[in-house]
């Protein structure tokens, strides 16, 4: 890939390493998890059953394993995580003017939207589901904690999902942004004090 080298615009005592490599390693963490996965292609079919509801979904793994990916994904996704991936590609702009640079962040941010939920075929009272809705009700009710706001809205939302359906949409959204998550570490990757430049790619 042909890729441009984005200088700093500030010196590099002023860079936050320690959060640079605890992104990096975190990354890697997640990455090795998912590559275990042994996903290949994706199968599957959904419908949309008489009554306005939902059923069929992917062929996913075992729903335990899945939780080990969904573990080292939230540290990418809580606001208070130093690599929360809109925090920490927010920080990477704050380190260059480049207007380029920027551009390519705020692209990259707006594709944490999954394809698969973003395309308003799977609706919920007249609305669409979005990508934060899923991850933000499925992990604060369901996989980590119960919220106790938020398990009223999973248990409406199962009137209108199947179980497969719901694990399917809340795996779309995790894999989307993991694709993301990689492209943006992939920018900082070769960032050092001997080597003071973000990269992206070459349009």
């Amino acid at each position: 890939m042909d890729t441009l080298q984005i200088p700093l615009s500030l010196d590099t005592d002023a860079v936050d390493w320690n959060r640079v490599v605890l992104f990096r390693r975190r990354v890697e963490t997640l990455w090795d998890n998912f590559k275990d996965l042994n996903l290949g292609q994706f199968r599957g079919s959904f419908a949309k059953r008489d009554n306005g509801g939902y059923e069929g979904g992917f062929d996913l793994p075992n729903e335990h394993r899945l939780k080990g990916l969904y573990v080292d994904y939230r540290h990418f996704y809580l606001n208070d995580e130093p690599t929360n991936i809109n925090a920490f590609a927010n920080y990477l702009t704050s380190l260059t003017d480049s207007a380029e640079y920027k551009k390519f962040i705020k692209d990259e941010k707006l594709s944490l939207k999954s394809d698969f939920i973003e395309n308003g075929w799977l609706r919920h009272n007249g609305k669409p589901f979005t990508t934060k809705q899923v991850l933000d009700t499925w992990f604060n009710a369901e996989i980590f904690h119960s919220n106790p706001k938020k398990i009223p809205i999973i248990l409406d939302w199962m009137n209108v999902l199947s179980t497969d359906t719901a694990k399917s949409m809340l795996f779309m959204a995790v894999y989307d942004s993991i694709m993301v998550i990689r492209n943006i570490n992939w920018s900082a990757s070769e960032l050092s004090v001997s080597n003071p430049y973000l990269r992206m790619p070459n349009k």
